[in-house]
């Protein structure tokens, strides 16, 4: 059989048709190559995103425990100056020097500052005048009650002499009794001069009272400490006019030892006893422990915060400690009853009250309602609604939820 020869047109397809072959056995390499990675980073990433939605949540956890039967409690403190006075002034005037200045330590008696009295000078003038008036006067009246008390005392001897003359017969008695008028005028004139030297008298003593009384506010013009102590507060400078007793000038504290007020929870109050120690601590002098007595106990508590006020006292003789410090003062007490504790970042407060989210053995999480006892800070008291040992989460999230399982890690670790 004779084999029929190609044609043209067959001949010119062949190329072509491998072109076309090599190029979609080319796109299909391609397309192969470039989903194959992407789709294993998918099953990778789908992989992660299981593993991580069946991973459990990890949650901190502590135990409620009891308090020691002996415990320290501790407390928020003021710190207050033993005695902090304002100094007005008792005089008016004008501020004429300044001797000292804020934060200075000043002694009883020390000056401060002088005060210039222009107005009260010229009264203590007009005061001396007027009592050398009257100092003058009575001179006067000493001299008419002598004079007084002369003619008194003559006429006394001539009605005498006249009323014997007038019992032999002498005289009349009409010239026996005017002498004897005579007499009790003079008696009377006496009688008047004496008055009237006891009411000289009486002036002197009122304008002697009187000046007395301007040199006294007339020292205040020299304005003096009270106390030992320090000056906490200045408000006046040289010129200021100063008006008694309605402008503050200086404020001193005694700042050795000082006071501390703490409000005591009605829980300890019964441990707290004066002359009891205390150790004080401030954020401002770290490591540093400063012992404290029990020096007063106001005996009553707050209907607010059913607290009792104690105040204690510590020595302060560097002046390291100032007065309006905020303070942590830890007072020892023995408890008849321990009460639960837990830490005070585990409490959930909201409008069903105080919550917590403990951790059962199934490792599944429980809200439970708790009634809280008294503040110590870092923890809380629980009066009720857990169990010693009962596990709680600090700080639970939005994502800790009813009955989730979690995984606990010790506070502690």
């Amino acid at each position: 059989m004779i084999a029929q020869p190609k044609s043209k047109t067959q001949v010119s397809r062949r190329p072509v048709l491998i072109f076309f072959t090599v190029l979609a056995c080319a796109v299909g390499a391609a397309i192969v190559g470039g989903l194959l990675p992407r789709l294993s980073r998918q099953k990778g990433l789908l992989a992660a995103s299981a593993e991580v939605a069946d991973r459990k949540p990890v949650v901190i956890v502590s135990p409620a425990r009891f308090g020691d039967a002996k415990d320290s409690i501790d407390l928020p403190g003021d710190l207050q100056a033993m005695i902090e006075s304002p100094i007005f002034s008792r005089a008016d005037g004008y501020l004429k020097s300044k001797i000292v200045d804020l934060g200075w330590h000043v002694t009883a008696g020390q000056l401060m500052a002088e005060i210039e009295t222009p107005e009260l000078d010229q009264q203590i003038s007009q005061a001396r005048a007027s009592l050398a008036q009257s100092q003058s006067t009575l001179k006067e009246l000493r001299a008419d009650i002598a004079l007084a008390r002369a003619n008194l005392d003559l006429a006394r001897v001539t009605w005498e002499r006249w009323a014997n003359l007038q019992k032999q017969g002498v005289v009349s008695k009409q010239d026996a009794d005017s002498k004897e008028a005579d007499l009790a005028v003079k008696q009377a004139t006496a009688d008047k001069a004496e008055a009237t030297l006891a009411t000289a008298q009486d002036t002197i003593h009122g304008n002697e009272a009187s000046l007395h009384r301007l040199e006294e506010l007339k020292s205040f013009s020299r304005v003096t400490a009270p106390f030992d102590g320090v000056v906490t507060a200045r408000d006046v400078d040289i010129g200021t006019l100063i008006t008694a007793g309605t402008k503050e000038m200086f404020r001193v504290a005694r700042i050795d030892p000082l006071r501390i007020f703490v409000n005591v929870p009605q829980t300890y109050v019964e441990e707290i006893h004066n002359g009891q120690e205390a150790e004080l601590r401030v954020q401002e002098r770290p490591g540093e422990i400063f012992h404290a007595k029990v020096t007063g106990i106001s005996n009553s508590l707050d209907t607010t915060s059913r607290a009792m006020l104690v105040i204690l006292q510590t020595p302060n003789p560097g002046g390291t400690l100032y007065p309006g410090m905020y303070a942590q003062v830890r007072l020892s007490a023995n408890r008849a009853k321990p009460i639960l504790r837990i830490p005070g970042d585990t409490v959930i407060l909201g409008k069903q009250g105080a919550r917590v989210a403990t951790v059962g053995s199934d490792h599944l999480v429980h809200f439970k309602q708790i009634t809280l006892g008294q503040d110590l800070g870092t923890e809380v008291e629980v009066t009720s609604g857990l169990r010693p040992g009962d596990l709680v989460i600090s700080n639970p999230t939005d994502a800790i939820q009813e009955n989730i399982a979690v995984e606990t890690k010790n506070k502690n670790n």
